[in-house]
């Protein structure tokens, strides 16, 4: 009997070491590769969860590439990324109009990943960080309208240069 409560135990053990190495998720194989086509919608804030591990946002869709209204999700940063990038939760509010430039998921889930957010009438923020440098160096960021993260890497925009911070 003690052999196989030996055993039993270490089955149990493994299998909840297992699980936790999976419940990470990447946002590449959720989303697609950050470079690919965005979608472009807006919606209204039905729900939010300002959290951790991801902030959530319920938004009914009023218009853009999404069908008006069906029901998406926004997922996004933990909390402490998002608060770096210039987000802070007092911005969302449930009734608020959102318009969101992101990708949508590829597993036939009404989810979705911003590439930048704008609420109610504030600027169109990146919610990206990692591609804001080149963004700004290809006139991305100027074309779209998008005010890149406050936080690039530890760095201002002003990293890329002179004319670029400018721009």
């Amino acid at each position: 009997m003690k052999p196989f409560l030996l055993l039993a135990s270490f089955i149990t053990t493994a299998l909840l070491c297992t699980s936790t190495l999976f419940a990470h998720h990447s946002s590449t194989a959720q989303f697609g590769e950050f470079g690919s086509n965005t979608k472009t919608f807006e919606g209204t804030i039905v729900g939010i969860k300002w959290g951790n591990p991801h902030i959530t946002m319920d938004v009914e869709i009023t218009g853009g590439d999404l069908e008006p209204g069906s029901k998406w999700r926004l997922l996004s940063h933990p909390t402490g990324v998002q608060e770096a990038y210039g987000f802070s939760k007092e911005e969302f509010n449930v009734g608020d109009t959102i318009k969101i430039i992101g990708w949508l998921g590829l597993r036939n889930q009404p989810v979705f990943w911003p590439r930048a957010i704008q609420v109610n009438d504030g600027p169109l923020k990146s919610n990206l960080r990692f591609t804001d440098m080149i963004d700004i160096a290809n006139g991305t960021f100027e074309a779209m309208g998008i005010q890149p993260s406050a936080n690039l890497n530890g760095s201002s925009p002003a990293r890329a240069g002179e004319g670029v911070a400018a721009r």
